[in-house]
């Protein structure tokens, strides 16, 4: 596997020489997903409380991430929901 890096403006981005692969998910699965990044974000604001409350800057870093795991949040949440088990999302 060949992993090239791409940098656009403060973000790097990486891509890969490998063959594409489509991932199903079925509801479950997607609302665990929501779930998660969720849980994230609420990590996010307890950091940035006790960053503010000992004040404190926090790494450069560290909104692209939040951003990222937004973005990540809105793709998910768009997905159109089914209630059909034998029809799972299909992620590309």
């Amino acid at each position: 596997m060949l992993l090239t890096s791409h940098s656009a403006s403060a973000a790097t981005f990486y891509t890969a020489d490998v063959t594409p692969y489509v991932v199903q998910l079925d509801d479950t699965e997607i609302k665990m997903l929501l779930v998660a990044i969720r849980q994230v974000q609420h990590t996010f604001t307890i950091a940035e409380a006790q960053s503010a409350a000992a004040g404190e800057p926090l790494k450069a870093d560290y909104e692209d991430l939040r951003e990222a795991y937004e973005r990540l949040h809105q793709k998910l949440a768009a997905l159109p929901g089914t209630n059909d088990p034998t029809k799972p999302y299909i992620l590309k």
